[in-house]
């Protein structure tokens, strides 16, 4: 069973040739250009649409995963935003959505997708660093349990529709793509928590530049090596761990 979500996985990752991500993400550009005449292209790849829900889905839960996490800690934050809400408009950001589903639409095989970052007043966590160590890794837990949800659907159900084996795809992704010590990606949330006041300030200081890091890994095709690496670690684990 293992094997048939494997190949999936590659079937995605390569059908697409060997292009680096950033020459595919301009041609992207120039395809939505076109498909916003035309339509062609979704009428008759209907499924993209659904690909689109899923990853809005996990994004959503990626955040709710943060609120309700800085929450249990004792900080009511998100809470009092109006963050802890399946209203998806409350937490999609406008690049963090549109490139993903640019992504999506033009067949890429990885997925770079982001929401607004849940907003979170450390002072009023408790047990201090593991609380934000806590706060930080819920929204890439989150999208690790949602795969292996599917999994276990896939296992004990013998369900292997199309539909779950992308919603185990994208929730993969997106953890592993979170999880790239990168401001202000989770993983550099993580770091940060590990470390002293000054630490977590540099982290928050590189926020700005982070966006032109992940652009210029995209471009360069390190991101998708880096990501794909990650994936394959992760699909190991699964098969260790459920298959």
């Amino acid at each position: 069973m293992f094997n048939e979500i494997k190949n999936f996985f590659e079937k995605v990752k390569y059908e697409n040739g060997g292009f680096p991500i950033g020459v595919k993400i301009l041609a992207a550009v120039l395809a939505v250009m076109i498909l916003y005449k035309t339509g062609f292209n979704l009428i008759y790849r209907p499924y993209i649409f659904v690909h689109i829900i899923l990853l809005i889905f996990s994004l959503l839960m990626h955040e709710l995963g943060h609120g309700y996490m800085a929450k249990l800690c004792g900080d009511n934050t998100a809470s009092y935003y109006g963050r802890l809400s399946l209203n998806p408009l409350k937490h999609l950001d406008p690049i963090g959505t549109i490139l993903p589903i640019i992504s999506i639409i033009a067949g890429f095989p990885i997925i770079m997708g982001w929401a607004k970052p849940v907003p979170v007043n450390y002072n009023y966590l408790r047990n201090g660093r593991k609380g934000e160590f806590l706060v930080a890794s819920a929204g890439v837990l989150v999208n690790f349990s949602l795969a292996v949800t599917g999994c276990l659907i896939f296992k004990f159900f013998h369900f292997g529709s199309h539909t779950l084996m992308y919603f185990i795809y994208i929730n993969i992704v997106l953890g592993v793509f979170n999880l790239l010590p990168i401001p202000p990606l989770d993983g550099s949330r993580i770091i940060a928590s590990m470390g002293d006041d000054s630490l977590r300030y540099k982290v928050f200081e590189y926020d700005r530049y982070g966006f032109l890091l992940i652009m210029f890994l995209a471009w360069s095709g390190l991101l998708e090596r880096i990501i794909n690496t990650m994936t394959d670690g992760v699909y190991f684990l699964i098969n260790l761990i459920i298959f």
